[in-house]
């Protein structure tokens, strides 16, 4: 039985959380990836493309509790339960304890892919996203963590942005603080969502109904002051409010980390923050996140996660990072940063006539770097008053798909279009001796790439399945509250 129209409407729709990309916005996408590989690559990190999905006992495990209420879990033919990537830091976890655990270390790895996460759609982020990241693994180094944040910093300035922070905290000081208090699970939870939101309110909920000792007190009392740009204040600061051995060791780490950042001369874009302990479920020491003023999320984040590869196989130190392309491309748009090319169109629009000499000259040109669309149409067969009105209906095609200019072949050579400034429309005839040319006017003619700058996304580069996006959810506020204050991005 034939399908209803409603019916037929309905399978034609994408589901919630999803999009179709194409022409300048996938594009976009494809370069912005592009670019970040190859930064990745220059600094030895080699590619990787894990699985799109995996057992789901591989990220119930080794998630936290928010990221395993997310994951998209499905029964395989066998019977096994299966769930789409939620991250690419675990299938990579996985891979290097399972099969690469006896090659040498330290080992670097890049990628760039899809992932999957059943939350309420927000800006800057769908059910399915592609994130760009890189991780280090089998070093245990400060280093290495300034390693990955320099190279972090240097990734969002190849996606042209400038006016951004990274966001650095060291949860060792706060599981420090939390082994010197010895909470009750309840009472731990409080004082970390408090920390967590920036919440003067809780806090102050936590302190009154909480019995403390006095240094205990004026530690929790004096952690919201523990972040700002002078990092060694900060540092210093926290010393004094040290309760026991393992938050002068978390100091003392981060003091090695940041001495190594001078080195790489990035510590201006590099802001400290304590409170910072955003825990993915598997980081056990830095974890920082990427804020742009004026944008309500993080553009990425990540950390050290020294206990993940050895719940996989032989336990390895590691570090990485995660970056949210749909992000980025949306932070450019919003501060009008960015100065990647977007636009792929063709140089040339060309009706060969089934031409040997046309077909060759534009393999040549292709070659060249010219992009050349032919013309599939058929050529008319005695047909005068389709001949004669060729040219114009090439013409008109070639300027609805924003091509500068188009040619037939005649022969002997090509007639053009576009190439009179003043009348386009009236061809110009170039002999096939001169078809050179043609490639020049056509690299000349052509639109100057736009730039992330310039490209705002319209609905006909971007087909959602939501017409319109909460501007920002729970954690977004959170980012937007402290860039926007507390890290003083105020645009």
């Amino acid at each position: 039985m034939a399908a209803s129209a409603s019916q037929t409407g309905a399978q034609a729709q994408i589901p919630r959380g999803v999009a179709d990309y194409f022409w300048a916005e996938a594009y976009a996408r494809r370069v912005l990836e592009s670019a970040l590989l190859d930064l990745f690559r220059a600094w030895g990190y080699q590619d990787v493309i894990p699985p799109m999905f995996e057992y789901a006992d591989t990220f119930l495990h080794r998630s936290s509790a928010k990221l395993q209420t997310e994951l998209y879990r499905f029964l395989d033919r066998d019977g096994s339960t299966l769930t789409l990537r939620a991250d690419m830091t675990i299938p990579v976890a996985r891979l290097v304890g399972v099969r690469l655990h006896d090659r040498p270390m330290p080992q670097r790895f890049c990628y760039a892919g899809s992932v999957f996460r059943h939350t309420e759609t927000q800006a800057g982020r769908q059910r399915e996203f592609t994130q760009a990241g890189f991780e280090l693994v089998g070093a245990a180094s400060p280093a290495a963590d300034a390693e990955v944040i320099a190279l972090t910093i240097h990734a969002m300035r190849a996606a042209g942005l400038r006016d951004f922070k990274l966001v650095l905290g060291q949860l060792q000081y706060f599981y420090g603080l939390l082994q010197d208090l010895q909470l009750p699970p309840e009472q731990s939870a409080h004082l970390q969502r408090a920390i967590d939101r920036n919440s003067d309110a809780e806090l102050a909920d936590f302190l009154r109904d909480t019995p403390l000792r006095t240094q205990q007190r004026h530690t929790i009392e004096q952690l919201p002051l523990l972040s700002g740009p002078n990092a060694e204040a900060i540092i210093a600061h926290a010393d004094r409010l040290c309760l026991n051995y393992a938050m002068h060791k978390a100091l003392a780490n981060l003091r090695d980390i940041y001495q190594v950042l001078k080195a790489y001369g990035v510590t201006d874009q590099v802001y400290l923050d304590l409170t910072e302990i955003n825990n993915l479920g598997y980081y056990t020491g830095i974890s920082f996140e990427i804020l742009v003023p004026g944008v309500g999320f993080p553009l990425g984040g990540g950390g050290r996660y020294d206990n993940l590869v050895g719940t996989f196989g032989t336990p390895q130190p590691a570090v990485g990072v995660a970056l949210g392309i749909d992000r980025i491309l949306n932070a450019q748009r919003t501060t009008g940063s960015g100065d990647i090319a977007v636009s792929a169109a063709p140089h040339l629009l060309i009706a060969c006539e089934n031409s040997a000499d046309a077909l060759a000259l534009v393999s040549e040109w292709r070659s060249e770097g010219l992009r050349v669309v032919v013309s599939l149409d058929e050529p008319p067969v005695n047909e005068p008053s389709l001949t004669d009105h060729r040219g114009e209906v090439l013409w008109q095609t070639a300027q609805q798909a924003a091509v500068p200019l188009a040619a037939i072949w005649t022969g002997q050579g090509f007639d053009v279009y576009g190439l009179n400034a003043d009348q386009p429309t009236t061809p110009r005839f170039v002999p096939y001796a001169e078809a050179a040319t043609i490639a020049a006017a056509a690299r000349s003619a052509a639109p100057q790439p736009r730039t992330l700058n310039s490209f705002k996304g319209s609905a006909g580069d971007r087909l959602s399945s939501d017409t319109s996006l909460p501007a920002n959810a729970k954690n977004d506020a959170k980012s937007n509250a402290k860039s926007e204050e507390q890290y003083g991005l105020r645009a």
